[in-house]
C-alpha cells in the first residue's frame, strides 16, 4: 500500500469517526484564540488603520499564522460535511458542487494567507492574491450555502437569511476595503461557522 493511499485512508477514517460539525467548532475556537493572542501580544496594534494580517508582525505573529493555517485545515472536513448534508435533488446537485468547491478554496486560501507573509515582494504578492481570493470566495460560498438552506427543510430559513447577512459583510469589504470592514467580515465568518455547526448539532443533521 502506497503512503499516499495510507494517508488518504487514515484521513477518511478520521473524518468518519468525528462529525464534521465538531471540526467546525474546533476551527472556530482556534481562529478566535489565534486572533485574541495576536491582539494581546501586539500592544500597539490599531484596528482602524492596520490590516488583520499585520498581527503577524507582533510578538504573537507566529502563533497567529499557525492558527490561521490550522483553521483552514480543520475547516475542510466541516465544509465537506456541510456540503454532503444537503439533499441531492436534480436542481441542487450542481449548486452543491459549486458550494463545496468554493468553500474548500476558501479554506485553502486561509492556509496560504497564513503561510505566505514577509517583506519579500513575491511573498507579499502571493499573500495579497490569496487574501483577495478568500474575500471573493467567502461571498460566493456562504451565499450558495444560504441558497441551499432555503431549499432544504432540514435548515431553518432564519439560518439561510443569517447566511446572506454574513455574505453581505464580504461584499461590503470588497466595496470599501477598509480595516474596519475587514474585521467585521472576519468576525462574521467565524460566528457563521459556529452558528451553523451548533445548529446542525442541535438539529442532529
Amino acid at each position: 500500500m502506497s503512503k499516499i493511499k495510507r494517508i488518504r485512508e487514515n484521513l477518511t477514517r478520521l473524518y468518519n469517526s468525528v462529525p464534521g460539525t465538531i471540526y467546525g467548532l474546533i476551527a472556530f475556537g482556534i481562529s478566535i484564540f489565534a486572533h485574541l493572542i495576536g491582539l494581546l501580544l501586539y500592544p500597539n496594534y490599531d484596528m482602524t488603520t492596520m490590516t488583520i494580517s499585520q498581527l503577524s508582525n507582533g510578538y504573537g505573529g507566529l502563533f497567529y499564522r499557525i492558527g490561521l493555517i490550522s483553521t483552514g485545515i480543520i475547516a475542510i472536513p466541516f465544509c465537506i460535511y456541510l456540503s454532503n448534508s444537503f439533499k441531492k435533488k436534480n436542481r441542487s446537485i450542481l449548486l452543491i458542487k459549486y458550494a463545496k468547491f468554493s468553500s474548500l478554496l476558501y479554506c485553502i486560501s486561509l492556509i496560504f494567507i497564513g503561510y505566505f507573509w514577509g517583506p519579500n515582494p513575491l511573498v507579499s504578492f502571493i499573500h495579497g492574491l490569496f487574501a483577495l481570493v478568500a474575500w471573493i470566495d467567502g461571498l460566493i460560498f456562504i451565499s450558495l450555502f444560504s441558497i441551499l438552506m432555503l431549499k432544504d427543510i432540514k435548515f431553518s430559513k432564519v439560518m439561510a437569511y443569517f447566511g446572506f447577512g454574513i455574505a453581505f459583510t464580504f461584499l461590503l469589504h470588497l466595496l470599501i476595503l477598509s480595516t474596519i470592514t475587514q474585521w467585521i467580515m472576519t468576525l462574521s465568518v467565524m460566528v457563521w461557522v459556529w452558528t451553523v455547526s451548533s445548529f446542525m448539532i442541535y438539529k442532529n443533521i
